[in-house]
């Protein structure tokens, strides 16, 4: 699959809130990302050259999004709608578009470096 969107685990939820849970086998810099309402992001693909973008995860942390994205592959394209808390994998070669609904929080288990490495616009 191109491009795979799950939930983010409700562990518990109280008078104070909700505890939710993921795990992860990466370390290393994360990005912490604010985007404003309206804004687009993204417009990029990336080969898999860097372990952080093999493929690149995002979890989104607060607000909704539409994620354009298209296979460069096979030619697939798509659409999809992510509702906080949600977690994206975005698999090699799949160029993609993040436009913020609202205002979003998102999490990318990437450095800037692995970015920066592995970048590729259209």
């Amino acid at each position: 699959m191109s491009v795979a969107v799950s939930n983010i685990e409700v562990k518990a939820i109280d008078e104070r809130g909700a505890l939710h849970y993921f795990s992860t086998n990466r370390s290393g810099e994360f990005l912490l990302v604010y985007r404003y309402a309206g804004s687009v992001s993204g417009q990029h693909y990336h080969t898999g050259k860097s372990a952080g973008k093999n493929p690149e995860e995002m979890l989104l942390v607060q607000g909704s999004l539409t994620m354009n994205w298209k296979n460069l592959g096979t030619g697939e394209t798509g659409t999809l709608q992510m509702e906080a808390p949600s977690r994206a994998i975005i698999q090699p070669n799949v160029w993609h578009e993040v436009k913020a609904l609202t205002d979003i929080i998102f999490i990318e288990l990437n450095s800037l470096v692995d970015g920066s490495e592995d970048t590729h616009r259209l």
